[in-house]
């Protein structure tokens, strides 16, 4: 950090904090789900059913927001996200009815979208041989607010009866968003007359420049609309969800309709500008973002659904109590604020595809080892094995995240968006999945998507030539 200059320093801390804080209450859930049970009345399979709504908004907003930023700057977008992420907090600590549960989790899903705002106003901030550096300790520092819940709202929640305490805890986490937003609002700052250099249009439309980068696009809509239809279908099998099956028939119905129109439209817009011919300097390959969307979902989508459930993994598994659980529990988001800056750092200075190949290539093996847990196994064993597989895939995050402005720099938001929303897809894939399969296994499934990962790795350009918009 010694590298950079007042302003670059004022506004990347500004930032993480702003990021730090919507992570900290987009994770209050996570330390309190036993105790929802205990007080709330919940059942374990409602708990697992708003632990992915937790997730499952943040694709369509991610991408909506990638957008916005693009349009309207980083320093408003962020601002009224705070508001948002607060106002949501506030209501899910005032929540009765599992109802009420499903639709503030389902809204809280939002703040997780302030991640790509940031890294907008990182990439407006840094140059580009800084830009793994700057991108990483951004992205580290403010995904520590996941840990932060696990270890801080617990004993905040102890101070009152255990009725009280979730509330009290998951409100204040609300209220720091309301103060912050006020404080970003004042002194953040964009980089003058940068963003009126990047034209957006193209209908929220992401840009691509030939025929099989079209392709790819549609082809990678996909997914985003499958995780949201899983969405459906698990709130369709819930007594709360009105309308029944048949409601949830139609809802699938629908995302499926709105695939198709979204599919038409990137062909509407972006086929003529690709048969009249695209200028050189705008011409980039849209597989780097596939790839990336893919390796993202691994990093940080199983970061997310591990996060989401380990301390009550922990609690069921070695007996623990809420706190303690809850406090080790954040050991596998505790190091972001080292390892997602190191991962950046190390992609600036070892090689980006090397650096990615073996962090993909550890998380696969650690994900593996960690199948084979069990009540047998030392707590002081599992805890470090959860700590090794943790500190790889969050370099792989600041890695992965190194490479996205890289790639065109005037669409930074909307690619940013994409591969962000990927996260949560892969977060929504594997919280599934832990609803049908034992937490075992579930960690051997996301090993065995790492192989798959490391296998399309082998398809990444290298990132030597930067586009022409940075020179």
């Amino acid at each position: 950090m010694f590298e950079f200059n007042r302003d670059q320093k004022a506004i990347l801390h500004l930032t993480w904090i702003a990021f730090f804080l919507t992570f900290v209450s987009w994770f209050n859930l996570a330390p309190f789900n036993t105790t929802l049970q205990a007080v709330a009345g919940l059942t374990p399979d409602q708990i697992k059913l708003l632990m992915i709504c937790n997730v499952a908004l943040t694709i369509p907003a991610r991408i909506v927001i990638g957008s916005l930023v693009d349009r309207s700057g980083p320093k408003r977008v962020f601002t009224g996200l705070l508001v948002f992420t607060g106002a949501v907090s506030l209501y899910f600590s005032l929540a009765t009815s599992f109802g009420e549960f499903l639709v503030s989790r389902l809204l809280m899903g939002c703040a997780g979208a302030g991640f790509v705002v940031g890294i907008k106003m990182i990439a407006e901030w840094f140059p580009p041989d800084r830009m793994g550096t700057a991108q990483g300790i951004y992205a580290g520092w403010g995904n520590f607010g996941a840990a932060a819940a696990l270890f801080a709202l617990p004993p905040i929640a102890a101070l009152f009866s255990q009725e009280l305490g979730w509330r009290v805890a998951t409100a204040f986490s609300g209220l720091l968003c309301l103060v912050w937003a006020g404080v970003y609002h004042r002194w953040a700052r964009e980089v003058p007359g940068r963003a009126k250099d990047f034209p957006v249009g193209l209908e929220n439309t992401i840009e691509v420049t030939s025929k099989k980068d079209l392709v790819l696009q549609i082809l990678l809509l996909f997914p985003l609309y499958t995780a949201i239809g899983l969405l459906i279908w698990k709130l369709a099998s819930s007594p709360a969800f009105p309308g029944g099956a048949g409601m949830g028939l139609i809802l699938l119905a629908g995302v499926l309709g709105v695939f198709i129109l979204n599919a038409l439209r990137c062909v509407k817009v972006n086929l003529p500008r690709i048969t009249n011919g695209i200028s050189e300097d705008k011409k980039y390959a849209f597989s780097q973002i596939v790839i990336l969307s893919l390796v993202y979902a691994l990093t940080f989508g199983s970061e997310l659904a591990v996060v989401s459930m380990f301390p009550e993994f922990l609690e069921n598994t070695f007996q623990l109590t809420v706190t303690t659980a809850g406090i080790l529990g954040s050991s596998f988001a505790i190091f972001n604020l080292v390892t997602r800056p190191g991962g950046g750092w190390l992609s600036d200075k070892l090689g980006r595809r090397r650096v990615l190949f073996a962090l993909v290539l550890g998380s696969a093996v650690c994900y593996g080892f960690m199948g084979e847990i069990d009540s047998q196994w030392p707590l002081w064993l599992a805890i470090g094995l959860a700590v090794l597989c943790s500190v790889l895939i969050q370099a792989g995050n600041g890695a992965c995240f190194a490479l996205v402005p890289l790639i065109r720099k005037d669409l930074t938001g909307k690619l940013a968006g994409v591969t962000g929303a990927y996260g949560n897809v892969g977060a929504v894939f594997f919280l599934t999945l832990l609803s049908m399969v034992e937490p075992t296994t579930f960690f051997q499934l996301i090993g065995a998507y790492a192989f798959l990962v490391l296998l399309s790795l082998l398809f990444l350009q290298s990132f030597k030539n930067l586009h022409n918009s940075y020179h």
